[in-house]
């Protein structure tokens, strides 16, 4: 379980532009408001309330032998949960008390035996204390006794235990396993049960996230500023200094001389392949798509072009000759459909402003006029597939977004798709790109439709194509039918309709109804294998559960 801690040095990360230094700080209230620093640790109890039980065992008013083993029992399984990540006092913790446990309980008769098992248990346990300080010099072990808190005869001791001749008298290891637990209350037990919490898991942040976010942020921002002059017809950046100000000028110049570019839209497709080369050094990253979608989300400009371009197709050309590459390294990297489904949320929503909501309407509407294209160009290499299969294969997925291959442009003519007007997508790297809406995702969008969602006006010659089906789902059907909705029509069943086919069934007589099969079950020997029904779906049951449980 996630949980802050206290004692975190702070960190520094850097980018190509700036230091960025990111304290993580949290205030505590006391009497001199006093900003106490703090580190999130991932620890292996399952919250505060489970430690501080675990102390309560070991160090509360009323513990005893029994809550002593409890207590062991509960650092034991920490010592499994986390391994050698689980923290060195709770494996000194547990050394200890495991010794004294075994001498209460008398089940070690020999005086030699138990000095045995003290000595070994003192000497893990200075062992483990050692190696919070990373020391392990024989002469450097006072510096660290010193550095924790420890009086020097525990080096004394340990080195006589692990070295020595002659054990140390039972009673003085019995006395000084007693001073370890104490220490170990005072050190480690009593500052986390005063300063430890819970966190939400949700809202922790790795620390490659964090400068990921920061690095992204970054150069999107530089890119919505570029897309804001370029769109103004700024050629360089001496002339962007008339419409930028501020930081956002700033970064742009910085960015802009760092590279030596000559024109301004150089920067476009470059910064896209820097995007490119975080991508692919950051993959690990568990959720780098939705780094990615908030930091385009952040974009001032990018959703405010619309009004540039909305009666303005000399306008339009320009802005999706600029976009293209980033669109294609979206769809490239399968971050496209998240993108699509965060403007639509957007254009949903009804606390966003008209104009955030339109800006997210007009890419919507790019998006899914590309997608469209992109289909095209599939379904018409496919029939030229099926013709001539020794065609020469064409690539809808590249690692150059820069660039649209030959053939693709081929099939982009051929499909009557005008480049110039419309995004030209590509297939995700791990498979080919598809959309497919559930009816359920379907019904929940129709209930949110709004005029920022709402389909585009129909041509004459597609309302001519739905009436034509509505027709054809309508004709003939009573009003039991059209209330019954256990037949699932096809697009095939509209086109029977139109065309006059009539669906071949066959009828059979009440009186030949045929049998139905008896359900039967496989003998294994002792075990059968019970037929599958409603009652006992095995699909979704889980390991160790039944599925009535």
């Amino acid at each position: 379980m996630p949980s802050k801690c206290n004692d975190l040095e702070d960190f520094v990360e850097t980018d190509e532009h700036e230091n960025f230094k990111i304290n993580i700080t949290s205030s505590t209230e006391n009497n001199d408001q006093m900003k106490v620093k703090r580190r999130t640790i991932a620890g292996p109890w399952k919250n505060v309330a489970e430690f501080k039980k675990v102390y309560r065992w070991l160090y509360g008013p009323d513990s005893n032998t029994e809550s002593r083993k409890l207590a062991l029992s509960q650092m034991r399984v920490w010592g499994l949960r986390r391994s050698t990540q689980c923290p060195a006092a709770i494996l000194g913790t547990s050394v200890m008390v495991e010794v004294q446990l075994k001498d209460e309980a008398a089940s070690i008769a020999n005086n030699d035996d138990l000095q045995i098992l003290y000595a070994s248990a003192f000497t893990r346990f200075f062992n483990f204390m050692s190696s919070i300080m990373q020391t392990y010099s024989i002469r450097s072990m006072y510096d660290t006794a010193k550095d924790l808190g420890l009086a020097s005869f525990v080096v004394d001791l340990r080195h006589m235990c692990a070295h020595g001749q002659v054990l140390p008298p039972l009673e003085v290891l019995r006395n000084t396993a007693q001073y370890c637990l104490h220490w170990l209350r005072d050190y480690y037990w009593n500052n986390q049960t005063a300063t430890m919490c819970d966190v939400d898991a949700a809202c922790i942040r790795r620390k490659d996230k964090t400068q990921c976010d920061l690095n992204i942020s970054r150069l999107f921002e530089v890119y919505d500023s570029a897309l804001e002059v370029y769109m103004r017809g700024v050629v360089n950046i001496k002339i962007a200094k008339r419409y930028l100000h501020g930081h956002r000028f700033q970064y742009l110049k910085e960015y802009y001389n760092l590279n030596k570019f000559t024109t301004l839209t150089e920067i476009f497709d470059h910064i896209v392949q820097k995007l490119g080369q975080l991508i692919k050094r950051d993959i690990a990253i568990k959720d780098i798509t939705e780094v990615f979608v908030e930091a385009i989300l952040k974009m001032k400009y990018f959703f405010n072009v619309y009004e540039k371009v909305q009666n303005s197709d000399k306008h339009l050309e320009m802005l999706l000759e600029v976009t293209q590459t980033l669109f294609r390294m979206l769809a490239l990297y399968d971050m496209l459909e998240k993108f699509f489904e965060a403007v639509l949320d957007i254009a949903e929503s009804t606390s966003a402003s008209d104009e955030r909501k339109a800006g997210a309407s007009f890419w919507a509407i790019q998006i899914s006029k590309g997608f469209k294209a992109y289909r095209k160009c599939k379904e018409l290499y496919k029939k030229e597939l099926d013709k001539n299969p020794n065609i020469q294969e064409v690539t809808f997925s590249s690692t150059n977004v820069t660039k649209v291959s030959h053939h693709v442009r081929e099939l982009l003519i051929c499909s009557g798709i005008d480049r110039r007007y419309t995004l030209i997508l590509s297939d995700t790297m791990r498979r080919p790109w598809i959309w497919s809406f559930e009816r359920s995702y379907l019904e929940k969008h129709l209930q949110l439709i709004n005029k920022y969602t709402v389909p585009p006006e129909l041509t004459v010659d597609e309302m001519h194509a739905f009436c034509s089906l509505i027709e054809a789902y309508f004709e003939g059907a009573s009003e039991t039918d059209m209330k019954d909705n256990s037949k699932i029509y096809t697009p095939q069943d509209l086109l029977n309709k139109i065309n006059g086919v009539v669906a071949e069934t066959m009828e059979v007589d009440n009186d030949e109804l045929p049998l139905e099969c008896e359900e039967s079950t496989e003998n294994y020997g002792l075990w059968s294998i019970a037929p599958e029904d409603d009652l006992c779906n095995w699909k979704t049951c889980p390991l160790g559960r039944l599925p009535w449980e």
